[in-house]
């Protein structure tokens, strides 16, 4: 758990970064934002919340 919450702190920094220069590269800025969503949704599966509805097995109506 303290891998993630390290990595979405250097996520975050990294985007902060790219928007910062002067002609940010908004493909990184993408690629970026994207792993930090993962890593986001790997920390709440972890702590058992927020599971998306097609992770779910719940029972067919």
């Amino acid at each position: 758990m303290a891998r993630l919450v390290d990595r979405l702190a250097d996520l975050e920094r990294r985007i902060a970064a790219e928007r910062s220069r002067g002609v940010p590269d908004e493909a990184a800025i993408r690629r970026l934002s994207r792993e930090k969503l993962l890593a986001r949704d790997r920390m709440a599966a972890l702590m058992g919340c927020a599971m998306p509805r097609w992770a779910r097995q719940d029972p067919e109506p």
